[in-house]
């Protein structure tokens, strides 16, 4: 309002001062025609110069707009322009505030799916140019920020295979390599457009440890059942095999010579029975380990002096049969609440597997590591040098009764990921094949 009876103000006294120069032309009032039209001219280009402000003005506005610069305040303690600028301003700070408001949305957002254990990835299906991707992702699969996705292609071929093959719309179970660990996923793919392009949306939420959580329960459940059963059904055989072996040789004492020659063959298969009734209730008392609920007795203990322990207590055989055994640690005063005799239990056993691992190698080593990781977490690692688990045998190594080992009983390895378990630790391996193998126990606190 202010601004336009300012203008009107301006004009008014223009025209005015006009009139007057022709009014004192005629008068041929010399001095007041060159005053008036003087005042004139002066109040001419004041208007024009407020005119041609006003439309630069409105041309930095329009521009700041454009390129969303709104930082810009325009001074409204000018009585002529006050009503103009205020409306700048008003448009500005409009901006400004959908702007926090968008910039507090996105940030709530970001921070929620950087938290989330799902791994996303978002990519231009045309340009394979990266959107955004979240840490859980890069932890998952263990790889950077990366720009295009086509980087995937020589780094990890299985993973860019599957992000360029996942369908749309529906859930699948994805294997992918990474690194040297293998992970299951369950994921999930979707398309969104904004600004004329085309996004692919994919979601990895990593099951693993919830599909060896359903697999080592039904495993335990059939282990159970099959125990039951075996120990149920072959007692009573071995007990009435034993009765009648010891009846025969109660029988051959009490007859002596008159004694049927075919007592020799049914006290031969007597003792058959009652032997491999035996064994096979041994067998069935083995593996019914795996079914039983442990309870760990936790004590804080020193992981280097644990090392040390399996140290003094492995050393003289792995000497013998040539194989160097060595402890490394960082950090050697560090300490785990853990079940000590369970855990020297799974140590011991994968110490057992590496000395199998390394005996064709021309110089076996198996080194024990101790220590914190970056993230703060206390680990125990055993590593060897041998033969490595071959791609195909990594996803069956927990299962029971699978073993490589002519002799082994298939348990060893199954029964140390559940004392893991018990402790709320996390079993990572690391192998290649022909070079080695790494188990790493992580203790989180």
């Amino acid at each position: 309002m202010k601004t336009k009876r300012y203008i009107i103000l301006v004009f008014f006294l223009t025209v005015l001062c006009g009139g007057a120069v022709v009014f004192f032309l005629l008068e041929k009032n010399w001095p007041f025609v060159v005053l008036c039209g003087i005042v004139t001219i002066i109040l001419f280009f004041h208007t024009t110069n407020f005119v041609f402000k006003i439309f630069r003005d409105v041309d930095d506005f329009v521009e700041a707009v454009r390129y969303r610069d709104f930082s810009k305040k325009y001074a409204e303690n000018q009585w002529s322009k006050n009503r103009f600028y205020h409306g700048f301003n008003t448009i500005t700070n409009t901006f400004l505030s959908l702007n926090r408001e968008k910039e507090t949305q996105q940030h709530y957002l970001k921070r929620m799916l950087e938290l989330v254990d799902t791994g996303i990835l978002a990519y231009d299906m045309e340009t394979m140019e990266t959107l955004w991707m979240n840490d859980s992702l890069k932890t998952m699969f263990n790889i950077p920020h990366i720009k295009n996705i086509r980087w995937l292609q020589k780094r990890n071929k299985n993973l860019y295979d599957e992000l360029i093959g996942i369908p749309l719309g529906s859930s699948r179970l994805v294997t992918i390599n990474a690194g040297n660990q293998t992970i299951k996923t369950l994921t999930n793919a979707s398309t969104f457009q904004t600004s004329g392009k085309t996004y692919k949306l994919i979601a990895f939420h990593n099951i693993s440890a919830t599909l060896e959580e359903v697999e080592a329960g039904a495993w335990k459940g059939l282990l159970n059942v099959m125990t039951h059963e075996i120990m149920n059904s072959i007692a009573p055989v071995s007990s009435l095999a034993d009765t009648m072996r010891k009846r025969i040789e109660s029988l051959k004492e009490e007859m002596g010579d008159n004694l049927h020659p075919d007592f020799d063959d049914i006290e031969f298969a007597m003792e058959t029975i009652h032997r491999r009734s035996e064994g096979l209730l041994r067998f069935a008392d083995t593996y019914r380990s795996l079914s039983k609920n442990i309870v760990p007795e936790i004590h804080p203990v020193n992981l280097y002096e644990l090392l040390n322990a399996i140290y003094q207590l492995m050393y003289p055989s792995l000497q013998q049969k040539g194989i160097l055994l060595e402890i490394k640690s960082d950090h050697p005063e560090v300490v785990a609440h853990i079940d000590r005799s369970l855990m020297e239990q799974v140590f011991i056993n994968f110490i057992t597997n590496a000395t199998h691992a390394v005996k064709d190698k021309p110089e076996p080593q198996i080194i024990l590591f101790s220590g914190i990781t970056t993230e703060g977490e206390t680990y125990i690692t055993v590593a060897d040098n041998g033969c490595g688990i071959p791609p195909e045998n990594r996803d069956k190594i927990f299962i029971p009764f699978f073993s490589t080992k002519k002799n082994g009983s298939g348990i060893g390895l199954s029964l140390s990921r559940e004392i893991v378990k018990l402790h709320n630790g996390r079993l990572q391996i690391q192998s290649r094949d022909g070079e080695g193998s790494a188990f790493t126990v992580l203790f989180s606190e």
